[in-house]
């Protein structure tokens, strides 16, 4: 999965003062509103160590299994004036630390899973709040924590495919809306096939009180599975997660009828009925 994006607002996981257990969120939107809550918190701290200046930009490159490679904090990005600049020890903490949380999996915005951001930090009180408000004022937005379902196991599930492409143009594939209802094995789905030629399987992942999806999609090539995309760490809300993703399918270097750089598209619902 390989995304490139600019983002217009902060992207961080979840931090906590007193240091309790932190949850595997990758959804940015919420990593956003709880970035701009530290930064208000810790705003004094933070311009101190920073130039005079109303904002900076944090760059960040990422890998797909969800780690920071690089990270800078400049002034006057993408301007001829633009400057790298040194942070608060505490908000560079904050940023490591945070995102070492995400193990094993995609960062996604919503729909697109991230490798590149830049994101613009305001460092006023007006500002933070304008941008925390048009994070929770976008579509879909739900609350860190809000709806948190814990699935037992052998629990029912259903698929719902809404949708489903990968390729291009008269090459590409799809699935026909379909849905597909089973049991789970323990916390496992074992293989629900949804076409002749693509597969979904996944697991509920538990971390203390929080239950995780943790999915693997796949298509017959050649008689054997190849994966399309997969990701962790997906919380389940509500007893359901809905998989809205566009992007680039995994890659398989010298595996024929698999062209790289091909893009897919899908919107799924996976939920556990009571």
């Amino acid at each position: 999965m390989k995304i490139q994006l600019l983002l217009s607002a902060s992207l961080f996981m979840f931090f906590s003062v007193n240091g309790s257990a932190q949850e595997k969120n990758c959804d940015v939107r919420q990593l956003q509103v709880s970035t701009y809550d530290f930064v208000l918190t810790n705003l004094d701290s933070i311009k101190i160590y920073t130039p005079k200046t109303n904002q900076i930009t944090a760059a960040l490159d990422l890998t797909e299994a969800g780690a920071i490679k690089k990270i800078g904090y400049y002034t006057n990005y993408g301007k001829k004036e633009q400057k790298e600049v040194k942070v608060w020890k505490g908000l560079e903490t904050f940023v490591k630390n945070n995102f070492s949380r995400c193990p094993d999996s995609h960062f996604y915005n919503a729909t697109e899973h991230l490798l590149q951001a830049t994101i613009p930090l305001p460092l006023s009180k007006e500002g933070i709040a304008k941008a925390k408000k048009e994070v929770e004022s976008e579509p879909n937005y739900m609350t860190e924590g809000v709806g948190k379902t814990d699935v037992p196991g052998y629990s029912k599930f259903k698929v719902e495919v809404k949708s489903f492409t990968v390729g291009q143009f008269r090459h590409n594939k799809t699935i026909e809306p379909v849905v597909k209802e089973g049991t789970m094995d323990a916390y496992r789905s074992k293989m629900v096939r949804l076409s002749d030629i693509f597969s979904i399987a996944f697991d509920v992942v538990k971390e203390g009180k929080n239950n995780y999806l943790k999915y693997t999609l796949y298509e017959r090539v050649d008689n054997k599975s190849q994966t399309v995309t997969k990701e962790g760490w997906r919380p389940i809300i509500n007893n359901k997660v809905t998989l809205s993703v566009k992007g680039i399918r995994d890659s398989h270097p010298g595996v024929r009828h698999i062209n790289e750089g091909e893009e897919f598209e899908m919107n799924f619902e996976i939920s556990f009925p009571k």
